[in-house]
């Protein structure tokens, strides 16, 4: 297949990902299994911010603070907000979220193009990401600020590929700009840059200075938003009860984690944080072990969801997964490329392999599989 009617392949999948999920999730919020908690919060802080009261809603206020930004830094919510007074709905909401989600199909597609042989893997890849399970369930269970980090991600990691600095730089910027936490993993991102393989004998590369100059800007903005803004809105970092089996604030936490360094094992393996790892994993044949720098850009989200004892952030049915989506697939594609390499002659195998396991995936774990469809959007209820 040449390259013009595989990108027209790609597109085609876009698309109907787009439509299904754009009329699945908009079936779902107009027969009420939609959540106050949180499709109203957002409805609701979008509404007021078109209408002059800047990110405030009356839902969060049971918490304490109720502008939203104390609670969450999320200033990508002010790029939705023109949009927002354009079509003044949640179904807006629900659909751009779709849209975003589907368009991190093309990162995928290119990244795996310029990175693996010539073959059908970079379509296996493609769509591998849009069966994805918990892709599906981040865009299912109703519309999350932090969804956008996916498609945001993968494409400041397809510019750092391809080294188009300011567009790498505009893109993680975006994506952190998603979620306070969001910056965490962008600065791994730094961190990914300075032990990523370099050809050069310098070892203080361009690369390298760019890594750390990320460590550094995430770092300042984490900082900035939960000890200074979030604070002065009234609010702060406030999902920290979620890991107080670890300990009461973040440096008593980080500072058992150093000392007891069993306590982490003691917390990540148990049965259920285990298969957790097992399904996440599953649906991609286990391919980001097999690229030890790529599994970088997941420490900070596997680690926080399965650091707390919070059960959703572990459960893989919710959008806890979207801060790991991106990077298990990056892992994917440069894991794929290191089988490939040792081993030129298994390629139809390792085709073959990744198919079934993006089906059993799918089969068994997205909230849309055949077996188990919800059929019930499609019907009217009493409410």
């Amino acid at each position: 297949m040449n390259a013009i009617k595989e990108s027209r392949v790609v597109w085609i999948m876009i698309l109907a990902y787009f439509i299904f999920f754009g009329v699945f999730t908009s079936l779902r919020h107009y027969n009420f299994q939609t959540q106050a908690w949180d499709m109203a919060i957002f409805s609701q802080t979008l509404w007021n911010t078109i209408h002059g009261k800047i990110m405030f809603n009356s839902l969060e206020e049971v918490k304490g603070p109720y502008n939203h930004l104390a609670i969450h830094m999320r200033p990508f919510m002010f790029l939705l907000a023109p949009g927002y007074a354009l079509f003044p709905s949640p179904y807006f909401l629900l659909i751009i979220q779709t849209l975003a989600l589907a368009l991190g199909a093309w990162p995928i597609y290119l990244l795996a193009k310029k990175i693996l042989p010539p073959g059908s893997q970079p379509l296996i890849l493609t769509a591998g990401y849009l069966l994805y399970p918990s892709l599906h369930w981040v865009n299912t269970f109703d519309f999350h600020e932090i969804a956008f980090f996916i498609p945001l991600f993968l494409a400041a990691l397809y510019f750092l590929e391809i080294k188009k600095w300011g567009w790498m730089g505009l893109f993680l910027t975006l994506a952190a700009s998603t979620k306070e936490d969001a910056s965490l993993i962008v600065l791994f991102v730094g961190i990914y840059l300075l032990i990523k393989k370099s050809n050069s004998l310098i070892w203080f590369t361009k690369e390298r200075k760019i890594g750390l100059a990320i460590i550094l800007l995430s770092t300042f903005y984490f900082l900035l938003s939960t000890e200074v803004i979030m604070p002065a809105l009234g609010g702060g970092l406030l999902r920290l009860d979620r890991y107080a089996a670890l300990g009461n604030n973040s440096s008593e936490i980080i500072g058992n984690l150093i000392r007891h360094p069993s306590l982490l094992a003691q917390t990540i393996l148990t049965g259920n944080k285990i298969e957790y790892l097992f399904w996440v994993f599953l649906p991609v044949a286990f391919l980001p072990f097999f690229s030890w720098q790529s599994l970088i850009l997941l420490i900070p989200g596997i680690l926080e969801n399965t650091l707390t004892g919070f059960q959703p952030q572990f459960d893989g049915l919710y959008q806890y997964d979207a801060v790991i989506i991106g990077g298990i697939f990056i892992g994917t594609i440069y894991g794929l490329k290191r089988i490939l390499i040792r081993f030129p002659n298994k390629k139809i195998l390792a085709g073959r392999i990744l198919i079934g396991a993006i089906i059993l995936g799918f089969l068994v774990r997205s909230p849309i599989n055949p077996l188990f469809f919800p059929a019930a959007i499609f019907k009217s209820n009493p409410q």
